[in-house]
């Protein structure tokens, strides 16, 4: 291989590296050592950079970081500007999505810069779509389309369709953010065709990832299953796994909506693993969050507790992640003022200097401030206390005769302050109709702008259709800020003075710096009250489970007519009785019981009669005996009581005569009185036996004996003939 064929290898592999990242790697890798073999460096510094891209897309982010850098220093050296172009660029795509903003800003403005000062159009229009990408990811879509819209405008006929597709794609997510669904339709639908002819199958895929988001939110769920099914494939064609993994969410989230969290579980387990696999932490959470909905939809709670405990947990690393990029891109700004405050103050020498030192001092306060409100107000879960910790932060910054955080409240439509201060006192529960014409809060809210009012009643039209109808004292000052989670609009921070001109633009920016970490005290907070209500859903249904499983024991154990012990029952209560006397060497009487002439009152009466006749004697029986004696009924109109720790014979006897006496009184019956006797057979533990079968089964013989000679009597299994005995 020749110069000129590693050229033409390289400008293959360029076009290929996005369709085919496995073979282009393979061919470029051949490639990078025949340059290496020629000596030729421009043919390896583009090798590097096509391997760079190759490895990318296949997710193998280390190996294409490594790439990208050599092949950035070799351009460097080589004064390759266009090649340099790429590589900073490649760079910026690395950092943007391993969520390194701050840097990944730095090279596409880098990129950018280098391709303005050489001429270099394709490259910065590039470029201005990357940046674009970037405001889009920090939930800036109307800042992303100040970048995107030009970028597209400038695209010439022949310029890349791959980079015009996929800027379309990214319109389309702006508007997708904004809620402009049509819009969001209409530009995806246009990159996704573009894409499909030029062969770029993975912003294909993308796109028809945004095109299923669309019709999830306009609940056209079976063409949002088919469309995900269609970028599943490309993403098989690419080997994507990030992609195929961002798509398998996409389709649990469907399945959910769809009522399968069966069918969901199996994608959304599938889709978390590939994002543990790559350590995609910004999908890896909202794979957690479906899976926890599944789980619930099955009436799973502790497993919907579990995964919605992981949400929490890495949302609140990308959350914490994001909050530092942050606050270091704001530290970033503060050094290019502090530097371009140096410059001015050396070029006036020393004029103004006072003034631009103490407005650098501001900054640089307000940056320490931002930092330490930011931390306080994150370290709350509740609600209630984020908009009083708030509240007292700003106290020292800012009057404010108004103060409240709402939260949107989709199923009524509605902005909820919870929690609000006027005045200096603490209100609830003030609510806004979202679509209001004549609130400043849901103008913010609907238009993911913030509001910054000096003078109401001269400004107020520039906003809404016909002025504040609230109660209370006009307030002539007036920010609102829209809270965004994730692009998702979730509330809005109002502040509010009853002067005018009390907030300048400096204040709006101060409240425009802490509104990200309120955002995120919130969305906490929010979090949190889930999890609690998961823990409660979790405990009813634990103490459900363990009622139903007491029921079921009784009802096992129990008749269901007398509530006495069952058969079942009695031989392990008799079980524990045994071996107590065992060890103490006392006695027990088991006393077999069987109603006399019982079927005559169900002829007589009916069978209701006969069960209030049973339920009466259990009645009877239970209050002769001890407490720690035992009564269980074994068959119709059977009974057994059992006579615990006793001394002798004559102990068990007395308990005999005693129910005798007492049963053998009438029972009434529709104002009729029936007289029920009882047949007794008594064992002895341990005198006739140790076995509990043998001496209910003596009891039971002893039982018939008095059946056979008379009946309502009892008599003793160790009688060596039936010695029938009746009551005094």
């Amino acid at each position: 291989m020749n110069e000129a064929e590693v050229d033409a290898a390289n400008e293959r592999a360029w076009s290929s590296c996005i369709q085919t990242p496995q073979s282009t790697l393979e061919e470029s890798e051949r490639t990078l050592a025949a340059a290496t073999d020629l000596g030729y460096a421009r043919g390896r510094s583009y090798a590097l950079l096509n391997i760079g891209w190759s490895l990318y897309y296949l997710s193998r982010l280390p190996g294409a970081y490594d790439s990208f850098v050599a092949a950035q220093r070799l351009f460097e050296e080589l004064g390759d500007v266009v090649g340099l172009c790429r590589a900073l660029n490649a760079l910026g795509v690395y950092n943007h999505f391993i969520f390194r903003l701050d840097k990944a800003v730095d090279f596409y403005t880098k990129s950018l810069d280098t391709a303005k000062a050489n001429g270099i159009k394709d490259r910065e229009i590039v470029a201005m779509g990357n940046i674009g990408e970037l405001c889009l990811e920090l939930g800036n879509p109307q800042e992303a389309l100040e970048y995107l819209i030009p970028a597209y405008d400038e695209m010439p006929d022949d310029f890349n369709q791959g980079n015009v597709a996929d800027c379309l794609r990214n319109i389309g997510q702006c508007f997708l953010q904004m809620d402009n669904l049509l819009l969001a339709g209409e530009f995806t639908r246009k990159s996704y065709e573009l894409a499909k002819r030029a062969g770029e199958t993975i912003i294909a895929a993308d796109s028809l990832e945004t095109l299923a988001t669309v019709s999830i939110a306009l609940g056209e769920l079976a063409e949002a299953e088919r469309l995900v099914a269609t970028g599943l494939s490309l993403a098989g064609e690419t080997g994507n796994l990030s992609q195929r993994a961002s798509l398998l969410i996409v389709r649990g989230t469907i399945l959910n909506c769809m009522g399968r969290p069966g069918d969901a579980l199996v994608v959304l387990l599938e889709a978390a693993g590939l994002c543990q696999d790559i350590n995609l932490k910004s999908k890896l959470f909202k794979a957690h969050e479906q899976l926890s909905k599944s789980y619930e939809y099955l009436g799973d709670h502790s497993k919907a507790l579990e995964y919605y405990k992981r949400f929490a947990i890495f949302r609140a690393q990308v959350q914490h992640e994001d909050s530092t990029k942050r606050l270091r891109s704001i530290q970033t700004q503060t050094d290019m003022e502090s530097a371009r405050q140096e410059a001015e103050i050396y070029r006036l020498r020393n004029i103004d200097l006072k003034g631009k030192t103490e407005e650098l001092e501001e900054i640089n306060s307000q940056i320490v401030s931002i930092s330490r409100i930011g931390r306080r107000v994150t370290a709350s879960l509740d609600f209630n206390t984020v908009v009083q910790t708030m509240y007292d932060c700003l106290k020292p910054f800012l009057h404010m005769d108004m103060f409240g955080i709402a939260l949107y409240d989709g199923d009524r439509n509605q902005l909820v302050y919870k929690r609000y201060y006027e005045d200096g006192e603490r209100r609830h529960e003030h609510r806004i109709n979202a679509d209001s014409e004549s609130s400043f809060a849901a103008w913010a809210f609907r238009n993911r702008k913030p509001v910054l009012i000096a003078n109401k009643d001269a400004e107020y039209s520039s906003y809404l259709s016909k002025p504040s109808t609230r109660k209370g004292a006009a307030a002539q000052s007036v920010v609102c800020m829209p809270l965004a989670i994730e692009g998702r609009i979730i509330g809005v921070m109002t502040i509010q003075n009853h002067e005018a001109n009390a907030y300048a633009p400096k204040n709006l920016s101060f409240i425009e710096a802490l509104a990200p970490y309120v955002g995120i005290a919130v969305e906490n907070a929010i979090i949190h009250d889930r999890l609690e209500i998961l823990n409660k859903a979790l405990s009813d249904e634990k103490r459900s489970l363990e009622r139903a499983t007491l029921k079921i024991s009784h009802l096992a154990n129990h008749d269901t007519l007398t509530g006495l012990p069952n058969r079942r029952l009695l031989f392990e209560l008799m079980a524990k009785s045994v071996e107590s006397a065992r060890r103490t060497g006392g006695r027990i009487g088991v006393v077999f019981i069987d109603l006399d002439d019982f079927k005559p009152i169900n002829d007589r009466f009916g069978h209701a009669a006969g069960d209030s006749a049973l339920v009466a004697m259990s009645d009877r029986l239970r209050g002769l005996v001890r407490a720690s004696d035992i009564v269980a009924r074994i068959g119709g109109d059977e009974f057994v009581a059992v006579i615990t720790n006793v001394k002798t014979r004559e102990s068990i006897e007395m308990v005999a005569r005693k129910v005798l006496d007492e049963c053998s009184k009438p029972l009434s019956f529709s104002g009729k009185s029936c007289l029920v006797g009882m047949s007794m057979g008594i064992s002895v533990f341990p005198d006739d036996g140790e076995a509990i079968e043998d001496l209910v089964n003596r009891a039971d013989a002893a039982m018939y004996g008095v059946k056979h000679v008379n009946k309502n009597a009892y008599a003793f299994s160790s009688d060596s003939a039936p010695l029938v005995r009746r009551p005094d």
